[in-house]
C-alpha cells in the first residue's frame, strides 16, 4: 500500500493539487479539505506574531493591560459550579480564569496548546475507549487510563480528565503523567485544576519520573499492558521520542494514540529519497507513521492546531478498530 502511494505521489505533475470541500464531500464518505492553519477552538486565542516564542509569557500577564493589571472583566467574572452537564467550552473557561487569578506558572502559549490539542482530539480517545469497554461488555466499575508521556506539567492530561467528569463519563478516568522529572508547575496547576473540577486530584492523578526506555519496558512486562481502554498522549515529544510513544501504543493495545511531534530530524528514514524532498521530511515521517498505525488496526487521521502556537502544530490521532 505505501509503495503503490508513494508511487502516485511520484507521477503527479509540479506540486500537488489543493483539495477543497467541492472536490470530495464527507455524505459520500470521501475525503474533505485538510486545513494546516485552523483557527482557535479554545479560549486563550494568540495573536500570528510570526515567532510562537513571544507568546511564552505567564498566563496571567495574557490577560493582563499594558500596565500588568488583570482585566477587569476577567476578574469580575463569575461562575456557577461545574456540573456533569457542564458545557466543555464553560469547564475550560473556568480553568483557564482560575490560572489567571491566581497567576498560575504556566505560559500562555503551553495553555493554548493544550487546549487546542485535547479539542482536537480528545473526543475520539474517548470514543475509541469507550468503544473497548463497550466490547468488552465492561458495565460495572469502567475505567479508563489516560497515559501522557513525555508529559511535562502533565496539563494536557489532566485537561482531557476535567472535560469529562465521571458522571458524564459514567466511567472513571486515572491520569498516568510520565517524564524524566516532576516540575514544581505540575502540583500548582493540579491543585487549581482541582478547585474547579475536584474529580482532578491526588488520587485520579498520577506523576512517574522515569524516562520513557524504562517506562516502557516496565509497563509492558505488567498487567497494566493489557489495559486496552486505554488512551496514550503525547505533545512533542522529541525526534525518534515520537516514534517510541507510538510503538507502546501499539504494542499495550491502545484505544487511542494521539501525538503532535517535533524536531523531525532522522525521523523519516525508511521513506524514499525522492519523497522526502518532495513531500519534506516531517510529512514523510508522519506518513510512515500513520501507515505503521493503519497497519496495526488503526484509523488514522490528521489534525492541526493554529500556528500561532507552533509551527511544528501536525497531530496524528489514531483510534484502534480491531
Amino acid at each position: 500500500m505505501l509503495v503503490a502511494v508513494i508511487a502516485a505521489l511520484l507521477a503527479l505533475p509540479g506540486r500537488m493539487p489543493l483539495l477543497s470541500h467541492e472536490d470530495y464531500g464527507a455524505k459520500t464518505n470521501h475525503i474533505t479539505s485538510f486545513d494546516d492553519n485552523p483557527p482557535f477552538k479554545g479560549n486563550v486565542v494568540l495573536d500570528d506574531l510570526g515567532c510562537p516564542d513571544l507568546h511564552r509569557k505567564r498566563i496571567r500577564r495574557h490577560f493582563a493591560d499594558d500596565s500588568g493589571k488583570l482585566l477587569k472583566a476577567l476578574s469580575e467574572q463569575e461562575f456557577p459550579s461545574i456540573t456533569s452537564t457542564t458545557s466543555t467550552e464553560n469547564i475550560l473557561k473556568q480553568i483557564v480564569h482560575r490560572f489567571a487569578l491566581f497567576d498560575a506558572p504556566v505560559d500562555a502559549k503551553e495553555v493554548a496548546e493544550s487546549i487546542e490539542f485535547y479539542l482536537r482530539s480528545g473526543k475520539r480517545a474517548i470514543g475509541a475507549a469507550r468503544r473497548v469497554l463497550k466490547n468488552k461488555n465492561v458495565t460495572e466499575g469502567q475505567s479508563i487510563v489516560v497515559k501522557d508521556l513525555c508529559s511535562g506539567h502533565g496539563l494536557t492530561g489532566m485537561l482531557l480528565a476535567a472535560c469529562n467528569p465521571p458522571e458524564r463519563l459514567k466511567a472513571s478516568m486515572q491520569i498516568l503523567l510520565v517524564d524524566q522529572s516532576e516540575p514544581q508547575s505540575h502540583a500548582m496547576l493540579r491543585n487549581l485544576i482541582s478547585d474547579v473540577c475536584p474529580w482532578v486530584n491526588q488520587e485520579t492523578v498520577q506523576f512517574v519520573e522515569a524516562n520513557l526506555d524504562d517506562y516502557v519496558a516496565k509497563s509492558l512486562s505488567s498487567d497494566v499492558a493489557t489495559d486496552e481502554a486505554s488512551i496514550i498522549i503525547s505533545t512533542h515529544a522529541c525526534g525518534s521520542l515520537t516514534d517510541d510513544v507510538i510503538r507502546f501504543g501499539i504494542e499495550s493495545r491502545a484505544a487511542s494514540v494521539s501525538v503532535m511531534p517535533c524536531c523531525y530530524t532522522g525521523t523519516a528514514k525508511g521513506v524514499p529519497y525522492g519523497v522526502q524532498r518532495m513531500l519534506g521530511v516531517s510529512l514523510s515521517a508522519d506518513i510512515r507513521r500513520s501507515f505503521l498505525l493503519q497497519e496495526n488496526g488503526y484509523h488514522v487521521d490528521f489534525a492541526a492546531v493554529p500556528k500561532a502556537i507552533t509551527p511544528m502544530n501536525r497531530l496524528i490521532v489514531a483510534e484502534r478498530r480491531c
